[in-house]
C-alpha cells in the first residue's frame, strides 16, 4: 500500500507560473509522478524549454501549456473551464506564479503598494476561489501555495551589498498573508475534504551567482547547509503536499531553506 503514497497518476494538476525558474522543475517532477500537469503562464516563450525537457523525461504523466495571465480573473476562469471540460476533473491547484516587481522601500507610495499587493497576493486568492468552485462539489481537492521565507522572517538588507535587489515590502507582506490565507482556507474547506498547504523556498537565485561571488558568500555563509538551493530540490515537498502522502496534513507551511531561518 505504501508504494502508491506519492503517486499522482491520472490527477489533473494546475500550476501557475509552471514554466518559470522554479515552476519548470516542479512541473517536470509532477509529471514524473504521473500527473496531468496544466501549466499556466503569461510568456509562451518559456513553454519551449519546458516541453523540450518533458520529451526527454520518463514518466506516465504529461504536460500541457496554456497562455494565461493569472492576475486576470476572467482569463483564469476561462482556462479553468476548458481544463475541466477536457479532463473531467481538477484535483490540485499549485499557486506558484511570482509577478512581484522589486521596488526600493523609499520609492513605495500608496499606488505602488496597492499595485504590488495586487501582483503578489491577490491572484493567490482569486485562483483559489475560482478553483474551489470545482473542488467543493467534487468534495475533494488540494491547494498548494508557494510563499517564501519572507513569510516568516524579514530580509537582511546588508546581504544585498550594492545590488539594490532586496525583496520589496509588499512582497514580504504578501508572503505572510499567503501563509495566513493558507491556514484560514484549510480550516474552512476541510469540511469539503480540500487540503490547503504552503511551502516557503529560501535562496534559489536565478541570477547573482558566479558573476557576484561576494553576494553568494553573503548568502551561503548564513545558511547552515552552506549552499543555495537547486530548483529540483522543491519537487519533493510539492509532490508530498499534492499527493495522498500528506492526506492528514493541512494548514501547514513547509520551509525549504537549507536551515537559513533557524538562525
Amino acid at each position: 500500500m505504501y508504494e502508491a503514497l506519492f503517486s499522482l497518476a491520472d490527477k489533473t494538476v494546475i500550476i501557475t507560473g509552471g514554466a518559470g525558474h522554479l515552476g519548470k522543475e516542479i512541473s517536470l517532477g509532477l509529471a514524473a509522478f504521473g500527473a496531468h500537469v496544466k501549466v499556466l503562464g503569461r510568456n509562451p516563450e518559456n513553454f519551449s524549454a519546458l516541453m523540450n525537457a518533458a520529451v526527454d523525461q520518463q514518466g506516465s504523466g504529461r504536460i500541457d501549456c496554456h497562455v494565461c495571465d493569472v492576475t486576470d480573473v476572467s482569463q483564469f476562469r476561462e482556462v479553468l473551464q476548458r481544463i475541466d471540460e477536457t479532463e473531467g476533473r481538477i484535483d490540485v491547484l499549485i499557486n506558484n506564479a511570482a509577478v512581484s516587481p522589486r521596488v526600493s522601500l523609499e520609492k513605495i507610495d500608496k499606488e505602488a503598494w496597492l499595485a504590488g499587493l495586487d501582483a503578489s497576493l491577490n491572484h493567490y486568492f482569486t485562483c483559489s476561489m475560482e478553483t474551489s468552485k470545482y473542488m467543493i462539489p467534487a468534495q475533494r481537492g488540494v491547494i498548494v501555495n508557494n510563499a517564501s521565507i519572507w513569510s516568516v522572517v524579514a530580509p537582511n538588507k546588508e546581504m544585498y551589498l550594492d545590488l539594490n535587489n532586496e525583496p520589496s515590502l509588499f512582497a514580504s507582506a504578501a508572503n505572510g498573508a499567503i501563509v495566513q490565507m493558507t491556514k484560514h482556507l484549510a480550516t474552512f474547506w476541510a469540511q469539503y475534504n480540500i487540503r490547503v498547504n504552503a511551502f516557503s523556498p529560501g535562496w534559489f537565485p536565478k541570477r547573482r551567482g558566479p558573476d557576484r561571488p561576494d553576494y553568494l558568500h553573503e548568502v551561503t555563509s548564513r545558511i547552515p547547509l552552506k549552499r543555495i538551493g537547486i530548483p529540483h530540490e522543491l519537487v519533493g515537498v510539492v509532490v508530498y503536499l499534492a499527493s495522498d502522502a500528506s492526506s492528514y496534513v493541512t494548514g501547514q507551511n513547509i520551509i525549504v531553506d537549507g536551515g537559513y531561518t533557524l538562525w
